[in-house]
């Protein structure tokens, strides 16, 4: 993505906020993970997607009046020893050249720029009573964030402030994408399909869980130096039954399936992909009965999917499938039974997240891009089946984007016979 498509998303999310308003936007923190390492900095995707930075301690500043906007970025000074350590951070040159921003000011100015802002001074020339904090929350009594600390600053210095939360207004935007933006979650994609394939080559009885997941990893950082969208779930028999299962330390049985939940990120955008495969090559008479039965609730809701359905059309739509799926596989009676064998939802949306927020009450827009992942697990038979697969919505369908990642029983079959 070039500065066009971070200027582009700048004057969409500036059309959504009130006149005379400041939005300020926080790329987020770094913490220490020990005594001597930080954890990984993972930028704040909504500042992500306004700028294209991925820099830890920058401000994006947008002032909204008269149906305009003034823009400013606040990035930190590069410290001479600083630099002789970790690297140099972003100039104010290639600030600008990355988001299209052009007024960069250094950090300290911050404090200030807010203060003239808010205070009805010479130097203001408009007092703004509203602002725009990307007030995201989680169900987590300790959870914080710069916006949620720097809102309650703002209350103590200037309780005459009305604070919106901006956090609404930027997923609105980023549940449709752009075509850049599918074009990265493509890219994710087609390296996770020959990152799958790998795995299906090098399957074997006797290795770790672990062992084959390390040919994945492999392949996406040799490929492009890609990062895993999340930690892989490698499941090997009665593992596989565990829904979010990533422990990845059980030996491959002969006569067991694996299940590999996984996948990786272009420039944040992410894949997120199930493949369930026999470890010999094989499928079992059982095996291709219940791994069938989920092909079909996969492709069926694939077919289902358009603009204007609701996420309850869909989730209910799959669950039927299911319901009838497991009957016929002589699991269930009752409909209400298969919360036993079927227990999670049927999909979520992706993009610079695995599971991109989304306004779960509106109905589906063409350019939402979502997961179609119904599963089976059979913990007394020691077998848990999902296939899952990334579909970008249209006004009258859907197209799959991972359509080129082998499912049926043959081909894995036969390009597992190839390999070994």
């Amino acid at each position: 993505m070039n500065k066009d498509f971070f200027t582009r998303m700048r004057k969409k999310y500036v059309a959504k906020a009130k006149e005379n308003s400041i939005s300020v936007f926080h790329s987020g923190k770094v913490f220490p993970k020990s005594a001597d390492q930080d954890f990984d900095f993972e930028v704040d995707k909504n500042f992500y997607y306004l700028t294209g930075i991925k820099q830890a301690d920058v401000i994006l500043v947008l002032i909204k009046h008269q149906n305009d906007c003034d823009e400013m970025l606040f990035i930190e000074e590069n410290d001479p020893l600083y630099v002789k350590w970790y690297g140099a951070k972003l100039t104010k040159e290639e600030a600008t050249h990355i988001s299209g921003v052009e007024n960069i000011k250094y950090l300290n100015n911050f404090p200030t720029t807010i203060y003239s802002l808010l205070n009805n001074t010479r130097a203001s020339g408009l007092c703004y009573q509203e602002i725009y904090l990307n007030l995201e929350r989680r169900d987590n009594p300790n959870y914080s964030n710069w916006a949620l600390s720097y809102a309650e600053e703002l209350k103590t210095k200037y309780p005459e402030i009305v604070i919106n939360n901006s956090y609404n207004l930027v997923i609105n935007l980023r549940a449709t994408k752009e075509s850049e933006e599918i074009e990265k979650i493509k890219a994710s994609i087609a390296t996770t399909k020959t990152g799958i394939e790998a795995l299906m080559k090098h399957a074997q009885v006797g290795l770790y869980e672990y062992q084959l997941e390390s040919y994945f990893d492999q392949h996406i950082k040799y490929h492009g130096q890609k990062v895993n969208s999340f930690k892989t779930i490698a499941a090997t028999g009665i593992n596989a039954t565990i829904l979010h299962y990533v422990f990845n330390n059980t030996k491959l049985q002969d006569d067991e399936l694996i299940l590999f939940d996984l996948g990786c990120c272009t420039d944040f955008y992410v894949s997120d992909i199930t493949r369930t495969f026999p470890v010999n090559g094989k499928f079992t008479k059982r095996q291709a009965e219940v791994y069938q039965e989920v092909l079909i609730v996969n492709k069926k809701c694939i077919e289902f999917l358009k603009a204007g359905i609701t996420w309850k059309q869909y989730q209910e739509y799959a669950r039927g499938l299911i319901i009838d799926a497991c009957k016929r596989l002589g699991l269930i009676t009752e409909d209400k039974d298969v919360v036993t064998y079927y227990w999670h939802g049927i999909g979520h949306s992706i993009g610079l997240d695995t599971h991109d927020p989304v306004l779960y009450n509106e109905p589906l827009k063409a350019g939402t891009v979502l997961t179609v992942e119904p599963g089976i697990y059979i913990s007394e038979e020691k077998m848990g089946i999902r296939i899952e697969d990334n579909v970008v919505v249209t006004e009258h369908g859907c197209i799959n984007l991972s359509q080129d990642i082998i499912k049926e029983i043959k081909d894995i079959e036969e390009f597992m016979k190839k390999h070994h």
